[in-house]
């Protein structure tokens, strides 16, 4: 059997399970979870803490949504991990009695570069503020940042020494719209519409000794210098629809439209013993494209405190396609 097909073997098994009858209010919140996608061999493992300062009740409205339509100020934890890469995140939200609120979010991701013996931390901070229209709607304003610098030196017996310094700035805004529409027969209907746009100044440079042969077949050493600068604008606009059979059970789909406009300058020189040769180059491109989604996911109470989550995604890149499958262990008290 293969993986997607017991991972779909296990969704029908959530789905043809009765759910338990969650009517407790908790303020804590655990969960252990894996992700796969069929695009990436390293599979993401996370898990995450939240404590919700007013008491979260999960009956009588979707187990997936209880935290959201609580409208409670959170604290969270998180940590998630690949073969190459560790995330490292600290965020929080504040309500107001006037549901206003505001919060925040710092994370940090570790890499392990495998051309490089050095790991690359990458320091990340989120601000954000918006308002609670009513018990099922909420606007969220965001901004994110980062700035990355970091410097490699190695020796080689080929190219002698080895020097790359690169940077990477980067700042993305982002408008949310999330609204909740209860229904009689079923549970209701999740809206979510987002609206971004980023920028990324970006620069390296690096500098070596190289060896090769002339027209003459004879061996010259040079000394190479290469530099680039860039810019890159991105903007993002989706929506996505969930729909609640039950109030464990979700189909849904999604639309995003993504556009890169890029643009960049290259430098590049060789010195010789009897020659120097530069080259300097500009680029422009633009670039965008359609994603569209399909989703299942399944909440399964089979206890007081303590849940199953298991959800599908197919995702279709204009004419390519990926499909993601997650499970988690949830707890709840």
């Amino acid at each position: 059997m293969t993986r997607s097909t017991l991972s779909l073997a296990v969704m029908l098994y959530l789905a043809s399970s009765a759910a338990f009858a969650a009517d407790s209010t908790f303020h804590h919140e655990a969960e252990i979870g894996f992700l796969d996608t069929s695009e990436s061999s390293d599979g993401l493992a996370s898990a995450k803490y939240s404590y919700y300062f007013q008491g979260v009740k999960q009956n009588d409205v979707p187990y997936a949504l209880a935290t959201f339509l609580s409208q409670s100020s959170v604290v969270s934890a998180r940590y998630a991990m690949t073969e190459h890469q560790d995330l490292y995140e600290l965020s929080g939200e504040y309500v107001f009695d006037s549901k206003i609120f505001v919060g925040g979010a710092y994370s940090r991701l570790s890499t392990d570069r495998d051309w490089a013996p050095t790991t690359t931390d990458l320091d990340a901070y989120e601000l954000k503020a918006g308002y609670y229209f009513n018990p099922h709607a909420k606007l969220t304003l965001s901004y994110l940042t980062h700035s990355d610098s970091n410097s490699t030196h190695t020796s080689h017996e080929v190219i002698g020494d080895y020097n790359r310094n690169s940077s990477e700035d980067y700042d993305g805004f982002q408008v949310e719209y999330q609204h909740y529409l209860p229904f009689e027969s079923t549970s209701g209907l999740m809206l979510t519409a987002v609206g971004s746009y980023s920028n990324t100044d970006s620069e390296y440079d690096s500098k070596y000794d190289s060896l090769f042969l002339d027209d003459n077949d004879e061996v010259v050493e040079a000394r190479i210098e290469a530099a680039n600068e860039g810019t890159t604008k991105e903007t993002n606009l989706g929506v996505d629809a969930d729909w609640y059979i039950t109030n464990s059970w979700s189909v849904g789909g999604g639309y995003q439209y993504r556009n890169y406009d890029r643009d960049s300058s290259h430098r590049f020189s060789q010195e010789t013993a009897d020659e120097i040769y530069e080259s300097n180059r500009d680029y422009s491109d633009s670039d965008s494209f359609n994603i569209y989604t399909l989703n299942t996911s399944y909440f399964w109470n089979f206890s007081k405190y303590v849940s199953a989550r298991a959800a599908i995604e197919q995702r279709f890149i204009d004419s390519d396609s990926d499909t993601s499958v997650g499970i988690a262990i949830n707890g709840r008290f």
